[in-house]
């Protein structure tokens, strides 16, 4: 074997630990979802309203969608910081998580708040105020036998309560749209609150 006086001794290889975490993998993934989602929020808010609202929407509520598009978009930055292989990154995962299930969890309570107080409403209007008087099969015979004739005159029961009726049936309307889309939210938000809350109470080791 030959010898060098010259010659350093070898130096001995540390290994380096590797981590089996699918989290950097996910929080990449989730990032990039919320920076489509935020986009969408932000520059076709009525594309979000239309499960909500009716049109024309409001700049309020337009605006209102426009400013949680940001928000979304902000959360991206953290998972997208977090994803990353250095110790502060990983160190800081935990926090991210947590937040984010915070978030989601706050937003869906919020939701079901919103819920809650209009079916509580619905209750409170049909215990104390009447509904539509009749059916639409009534009011389309009744507007049928109003129907303005040459003459001028308008049976009754027809046209004038046909506005009454109308400004009912539409608020219900209203109503019943907000509802379907608040629980459509909520289906959105449920699964990433449920696996959240598993991952952290069952897969600890993935933040190590």
């Amino acid at each position: 074997m030959s010898f060098s006086l010259f010659s350093s001794p070898p130096t001995p290889s540390i290994p380096i630990p590797v981590s089996n975490s699918p989290l950097p993998k996910l929080f990449v993934t989730e990032a990039i979802l919320k920076v489509l989602g935020g986009s969408l929020f932000f520059f076709s808010p009525s594309l979000i309203l239309k499960n909500l609202a009716s049109t024309p929407y409001p700049a309020s509520s337009l605006s209102l969608i426009q400013s949680l598009g940001t928000q979304t978009l902000a959360f991206s930055i953290p998972l997208f910081l977090a994803a990353r292989t250095d110790a502060t990154s990983v160190k800081s995962r935990k926090i991210v998580y947590c937040a984010l299930l915070a978030r989601e969890g706050f937003l869906g309570l919020g939701l079901l708040g919103q819920l809650g107080v209009s079916y509580a409403r619905e209750w409170w209007r049909g215990s104390n105020q009447p509904g539509p008087r009749r059916t639409k099969k009534e009011r389309l015979m009744a507007l049928a036998r109003a129907k303005p004739t040459d003459t001028g005159f308008v049976m009754p029961g027809g046209w004038e309560e046909e506005g009454e009726d109308m400004k009912v049936l539409m608020a219900r309307e209203e109503a019943e749209r907000l509802r379907r889309g608040l629980w459509l939210w909520i289906a959105e938000l449920v699964p990433f609150v449920v696996g959240r809350m598993w991952i952290l109470s069952n897969k600890s080791e993935w933040f190590d």
